[in-house]
C-alpha cells in the first residue's frame, strides 16, 4: 500500500530568511564592510534575539470563569 506524502505547510519563511542573511553576510564579508570575526559576533546576536522571538509563548484564548457564588460548603443546601 502506497503512502501517501505529507501534505505540505505553509511557505519556509525560515529557510527564506536563513538563506538572505546568509548571503548578505558572504557579500559584506567580500566587499570588505565587515570582517568575518565581527560577522560571526553579530550573527550570534542575531540568533539569540531570534530564538528568543521564535520560542516566545503563544497566548491561549481566555476561558470563561464560572460565576461565583455566595455559597459557602456549610451553607450549600443538601
Amino acid at each position: 500500500m502506497p503512502s501517501r506524502p505529507a501534505p505540505r505547510g505553509p511557505f519556509p519563511v525560515d529557510l527564506v530568511v536563513f538563506l538572505a542573511t546568509l548571503v548578505t553576510g558572504c557579500i559584506l564579508v567580500l566587499v570588505g564592510h565587515v570582517t568575518p570575526q565581527a560577522l560571526a559576533g553579530y550573527t550570534t546576536a542575531l540568533a539569540g534575539l531570534y530564538a528568543a522571538w521564535h520560542h516566545r509563548p503563544t497566548r491561549q484564548p481566555s476561558q470563561p470563569t464560572p460565576p461565583e457564588t455566595d455559597e459557602t460548603p456549610a451553607t450549600r443546601s443538601r
